[in-house]
């Protein structure tokens, strides 16, 4: 919670118990560890642009579930901020799927004179 009672993206924390505030803050969570599965930035730990998609599509099904599941009860912000979050990196993940695999973007080593 910042300083003028938003809890993240705008969200009134008057309109969410703990309960929307852990969810919110699983939903950025996921939508970080997404973001570095699918080599859009950097992971911290390594400092290394990491991609795995098989990866990044289990954290968007997690996603999508948490959207289904919890579409009663749970303020219409935090309902929006998951559907944005959801939207937007399934169309980051389409866009790496148009993208080669990092093992066919690596051509062979030329070869040098003098080597068999």
């Amino acid at each position: 919670m910042n300083e003028n009672g938003t809890v993240e993206n705008g969200i009134d924390a008057s309109d969410v118990d703990k309960h929307d505030q852990v969810l919110a803050g699983l939903v950025v969570s996921l939508q970080i560890a997404t973001m570095q599965q699918m080599g859009k930035i950097t992971n911290p730990m390594t400092g290394e642009i990491e991609r795995d998609l098989e990866q990044a599509r289990s954290s968007i099904d997690i996603l999508e579930m948490l959207k289904v599941k919890c579409r009663t009860g749970t303020p219409d912000a935090l309902l929006q901020m998951l559907d944005n979050a959801v939207m937007d990196l399934q169309m980051n993940y389409l866009d790496e799927l148009a993208k080669p695999s990092d093992a066919a973007d690596e051509d062979p080593p030329p070869e040098t004179e003098g080597s068999a």
